[in-house]
């Protein structure tokens, strides 16, 4: 998967780099700070989560991202109630040169369908697991017809299988229960949502699979 982020950075016109205004930015912050400023590329660092804080605490966090390179702005923001958001996406715009228009108008995303749909079950699961399967869930259909959307869920561990199962499958049904709504709107019709859950340890390092899942 790094790989894979090393080859997205070769091609970048500008960077956005998101910091919880919640967490002290650390050594990890600064890891990262390192690659992305040395890119060349305008960054551009979004201070998400200051909903609910104070203005002295957002003025610190503010202060201690501004010393992590030479960055072209930066915006507190909120993605859970929308505050700062449209001049963060004007800023971003205005970083972006014009280019070809690669899909018509009325086309919201150049993503494939299955990838789209994928992405709308795993969200779910992560609402619903939290921190309990930090970022080790990916999602592939595994049949998309008419009516009927079949998809796997893969995890790493017996563990975290247990947990996105759920005593009596509740975890994995309440995840089809939150998908299958959204899942109708994009197709247009009602479907049925069957899902699973496998064990697939260490997917993450395998090339073959995360090509197949389009990361």
């Amino acid at each position: 998967m790094q790989r894979t982020v090393d080859r997205a950075f070769e091609e970048v016109e500008s960077i956005l780099f998101v910091l919880s205004a919640r967490e002290r930015i650390g050594a990890g912050d600064r890891f990262i700070a390192e690659r992305v400023f040395s890119l060349g590329a305008p960054v551009v660092i979004a201070l998400n989560k200051v909903d609910r804080l104070k203005p002295g605490h957002i003025a610190g966090q503010m202060q201690t991202a501004a010393q992590l390179g030479d960055f072209t702005a930066l915006h507190p923001v909120s993605a859970k109630t929308g505050d700062g958001i449209d001049e963060l996406r004007e800023e971003l715009v205005g970083l972006l040169p014009e280019g070809p228009q690669y899909y018509p108008d009325e086309q919201r995303t150049d993503l494939p369908l299955e990838l789209r749909l994928g992405e709308l079950i795993r969200e779910k699961a992560l609402q619903l697991t939290r921190d309990e399967v930090p970022h080790a869930i990916s999602v592939e259909i595994d049949e998309l017809g008419d009516r009927v959307v079949r998809a796997t869920l893969f995890v790493e561990t017996e563990s975290q299988k247990q947990i996105l199962v759920g005593r009596g499958g509740s975890m994995v049904k309440e995840i089809g229960t939150r998908a299958r709504p959204e899942l109708e709107l994009i197709l247009g019709h009602q479907v049925f949502l069957e899902l699973q859950v496998k064990t697939r340890p260490k997917w993450r390092r395998d090339e073959t699979m995360l090509e197949r899942l389009g990361i």
